[in-house]
């Protein structure tokens, strides 16, 4: 991969640098907790050197096994993100794996918190560019995915048939790349993609940096969850708009493909609200709601096969309003919601 591939690609993707404290959470978020078993631990790949992939992992209580959900965090980002997300995702009845990055993880603050600048962000982002850290991350998924299938703790709990692979910002194009985004220098350009994955959730993605969004994505065959808001911006953008965050959904062909816009959501949002020392927006607790409870039902009828659920998200336009705007492009729920067309796609 070329020097400015992966920088394109690592730009492409910043989550919030934030450190990995504890992050609020709505009112009775953990009510359920109990029904859930956090695992922590770490896998050591001598294939690549010895690289150490830390994970945190949660288990639904009860024999399963439970389909699989492998979560990525964004730039700057850890194993403790989207704990709002994810936890909800394990109470319903899935092993959530989250995954952290060495290279693109809280290691590239050096101990420090998140910058207070935007050039201090931007500095911070910049020692992560390099194509040995982004072809680095790629190669953690189908690692992990093996990594999974035989840990004594989390074997048993694993359906290997029905795994779903989500990310936030970074790791949205992780997980757009792992289903067969291609990238611009690796030869082949797909060769991230990984077959096991049956579905995946996309937060806060980006349109393709240096590429034809027709030809970036024409290898996606995923059904996907789409998610960002009206305010989804960060300081390495190249976007013109965060509406241009809608670009994997409205290119993707041939698959299953839903979307939600949320009103003045913002970057932060999708990772767990940080910025503040954990305190919430006024606006995220019914915006966390929406997240949870959509990102559960799609889960549940791709890696569940759950029809109602199914027939609900071909609802998802009607039932976002007046909270935001949702698109749903399947043949099984009729003509596409219209969108206005980003660039590249006109």
């Amino acid at each position: 991969m070329s020097r400015r591939g992966a920088a394109l690609l690592v730009l492409a993707a910043l989550a919030g640098l934030a450190p990995a404290g504890a992050v609020a959470q709505p009112a009775g978020a953990a009510a359920s907790a109990s029904a859930v078993e956090v695992i922590y631990g770490e896998w050591t790949d001598p294939a690549r050197d010895g690289r150490v992939v830390p994970f945190k992992a949660y288990a639904p209580k009860g024999a399963g096994p439970f389909p699989v959900v492998v979560h990525s965090h964004g730039l700057g980002g850890s194993r403790e993100t989207s704990v709002f997300i994810l936890q909800a995702v394990a109470e319903a009845g899935f092993l959530v794996v989250c995954l952290q990055h060495a290279g693109s993880d809280t290691g590239i603050l050096g101990g420090r918190g998140r910058p207070t600048t935007t050039a201090g962000v931007v500095a911070t982002g910049g020692t992560a560019i390099n194509p040995q850290v982004a072809q680095a991350r790629y190669g953690d998924l189908p690692f992990a995915l093996d990594q999974i299938a035989k840990d004594p703790r989390l074997a048993a709990k694993a359906d290997m048939s029905r795994v779903g692979m989500s990310g936030h910002s970074y790791g949205a194009l992780s997980t757009l790349v792992a289903v067969g985004q291609r990238v611009p220098g690796a030869a082949p350009p797909t060769r991230f993609a990984e077959p096991r994955i049956r579905a995946a959730v996309a937060y806060s993605p980006n349109k393709p940096r240096g590429d034809n969004p027709k030809i970036a994505f024409a290898a996606v065959k995923t059904p996907m969850l789409h998610f960002t808001g009206t305010a989804d911006v960060t300081p390495f953008d190249l976007e013109k708009s965060p509406f241009e965050r809608t670009t994997p959904f409205q290119a993707i062909q041939g698959a299953d493909q839903f979307l939600i816009v949320l009103d003045g959501a913002d970057h932060g949002l999708f990772g767990g609200r940080r910025g503040a020392g954990g305190v919430l927006k006024p606006t995220d607790p019914p915006q966390m709601e929406i997240v949870k409870a959509e990102t559960i039902r799609f889960w549940r009828a791709y890696l569940k096969g759950d029809g109602a659920a199914a027939r609900e998200l071909c609802e998802l336009p009607k039932r976002i309003d007046p909270a935001g705007d949702g698109y749903a492009k399947a043949a099984r729920c009729g003509p596409p919601t219209p969108i206005a067309p980003v660039d590249g796609l006109r």
